[in-house]
């Protein structure tokens, strides 16, 4: 019986396990082991329930227009338990010039899709809402070369974009610096969406004529997914049903590797007590810079290129307080902050609007971001700094003036991966020296996307490459 172990219990590695537990299933004779040195599976997934609230220490939701974790959950029989966010409160503010300003409606993510609600909205200059407009009429770029975020934004849509809607919520995405994140690795579709229609707003307003026409075709009984779906007991479902729906799987949690080599025709792993496991194959499912120390003995090239990709800290922070009398409607999502308003935080989920059956009745929630590329040593305060300089935030944003019912921060040390400029190109030459190394394979949010969605696609796939090497037959597309 062939073996592998795969290290490493997040998203990523639980999918891939699942998908050798599918193919157990069919009747391979193949022997999964997998890892983690935490004390509970699920990485960055991480759900607290308590006295009726329910709190994401990590991410709260995933986009459903990356089918993967949608799919994943029809898999593994959580359907039923999928939830959208609140209909009745979609306004997402944006906080200038010291008070918060709604996002024009019909604009898809930095791109404005309607005319006149753009046009009479105050959250853009008109020198500003002019300058957009020219997309209309810029020409493509000629090249494929990757390009910053920051760059491609200026070129297409121009600085007040940037400034006001590209760095607080795109590269707000990814806690990173919109000079130096790659375009092609976090957000194609725009470069894609440039590339075939030349104007991003062309573009856009043909997708949503091709959404249209798909959904009057769609039943009247199905109804589509919102933008951001969750499931309705937090997160952690997903990450319990898949380790409990995969039952030929071992899974050993408070395991850490401490060494892993060659052995033979496979590979031996030392683990933190001193004890050896020997596998055909393994799979690194852990941050890269963990990954390139474990494979430094045996791929010394994969090592010098995965030390080449960057991580950095952030913190949530999530407060309660009682719904009487408080001080804001919390009509919306919440709010996002422009590094040039000069704050200490970089947005605000309004967790009790868009997610209402995370609360109890009778209390509100707000989720705050802190740190980031930008501001990287305001994460890395003490719980106490965090909590004390949020709530002063939330004072002078939204005049938010009472004690909590709760206050809760959870760092994120050096966890989120900064894809760069070159990043795709990076992680193709991680790819080409693998190649020679058979048996072993990388997986996880370094590589071909940080989202829910990205990660399991990424962890599914490496198992179907690990899946055809250990059989010696194709189960691609499986």
């Amino acid at each position: 019986m062939k073996k592998i172990i795969i290290v490493g219990g997040g998203i990523a590695g639980l999918a891939a396990a699942y998908r050798v537990q599918e193919e157990i299933a069919r009747g391979a004779s193949i022997e999964c082991v997998l890892l983690d040195s935490a004390e509970k599976f699920g990485g960055k997934i991480s759900t607290l329930r308590f006295n009726g609230f329910i709190v994401e220490r990590g991410p709260d939701s995933f986009i459903s227009q990356k089918p993967h974790a949608i799919e994943l959950c029809r898999k593994i029989g959580l359907t039923d338990r999928l939830t959208g966010t609140n209909p009745g409160h979609t306004s997402t503010y944006v906080y200038v010039n010291k008070k918060l300003v709604t996002m024009p409606d019909g604009l898809s993510l930095m791109i404005p899709t309607k005319f006149m609600p753009f046009v009479f909205n105050s959250l853009f200059t008109l020198p500003g809402k002019v300058r957009m407009g020219l997309d209309l009429f810029i020409p493509k770029k000629k090249d494929n070369a990757d390009e910053s975020l920051a760059s491609f934004v200026r070129r297409r849509m121009g600085e007040e974009a940037l400034e006001k809607m590209a760095e607080p919520m795109l590269a707000g995405i990814y806690a990173s610096d919109p000079e130096t994140m790659s375009i092609n690795s976090t957000f194609p579709m725009f470069v894609q969406t440039e590339q075939k229609y030349r104007s991003l707003i062309l573009g856009m307003l043909a997708q949503k004529r091709r959404q249209a026409n798909i959904n009057s075709r769609t039943s009247s009984a199905s109804q589509p997914f919102s933008l951001f779906m969750t499931l309705r007991n937090g997160l952690d479902e997903m990450v319990e049903t898949l380790v409990e729906k995969s039952p030929a799987i071992t899974f050993l949690k408070g395991t850490g590797v401490a060494d892993l080599r060659v052995s033979g025709e496979g590979w031996r792993l030392t683990l933190d007590d001193g004890s050896v496991m020997d596998t055909d194959a393994v799979m690194l499912a852990t941050p890269a810079n963990i990954s390139a120390h474990l494979v430094e003995k045996t791929a010394p090239k994969v090592t010098e290129l995965l030390n080449r990709i960057r991580y950095v800290s952030t913190a949530t922070v999530s407060i309660a307080y009682k719904k009487e009398r408080f001080p804001h409607a919390l009509d919306g999502f919440g709010f996002v902050v422009p590094k040039t308003e000069g704050r200490k935080i970089l947005a605000c989920t309004w967790t009790s609007s868009k997610f209402p059956e995370r609360v109890p009745e009778g209390y509100v929630m707000l989720r705050c971001f802190v740190g980031g590329a930008l501001q990287e040593e305001l994460a890395e305060q003490d719980e106490d700094a965090i909590a004390a300089l949020t709530l002063k935030e939330l004072h002078d944003i939204m005049g938010v003036d009472r004690e909590p019912e709760f206050i809760k921060v959870f760092h994120n040390r050096k966890a989120n991966v900064q894809y760069r400029v070159g990043h795709s190109a990076l992680i193709d030459s991680v790819r080409d020296v693998l190649k020679f190394t058979p048996g072993l394979y990388l997986t996880g949010s370094a590589y071909t996307g940080i989202g829910i969605p990205d990660c399991i696609r990424d962890g599914t796939h490496a198992a179907t490459e690990a899946i055809d090497f250990l059989v010696g037959q194709s189960s691609a597309g499986v």
